[in-house]
């Protein structure tokens, strides 16, 4: 007798779906307890992008960005008319060209 009938396996399926749910809703939450905390799951600490900018800013007269993504994030916490300095590899998120323009945010890509 075979178990593969389509009743077994569609509810194969949701019980598998349900497992993925369960483990994405808890590797969510100790992401956002994490972050309340100031670090990764991991226990890496992390700062803030508004930390980040600041520490960039200092001396610069803006925020400096040499590697990974330029967020919505990054844009916001730089403030209205700012200028943000981003490196070559450095890639723009479509919501940080947008919000970039409704405020005034300058970016310019440099040659590293």
């Amino acid at each position: 007798m075979s178990t593969d009938s389509p009743v077994s396996s569609e509810l194969l399926r949701e019980v598998i779906r349900d497992v993925v749910r369960e483990v994405i809703r808890e590797v969510v939450a100790e992401e956002v307890a994490a972050a309340a905390r100031g670090q990764r799951a991991s226990g890496t600490p992390i700062a803030s992008p508004q930390a980040r900018a600041s520490r960039s800013e200092a001396g610069s007269g803006g925020t400096i960005l040499s590697r990974g993504a330029l967020t919505e994030r990054h844009v916001r916490a730089a403030g209205p008319k700012a200028t943000i300095t981003i490196g070559r590899a450095v890639v723009i998120t479509p919501l940080a060209k947008e919000r970039a323009k409704s405020m005034g945010v300058e970016i310019i890509r440099i040659e590293e």
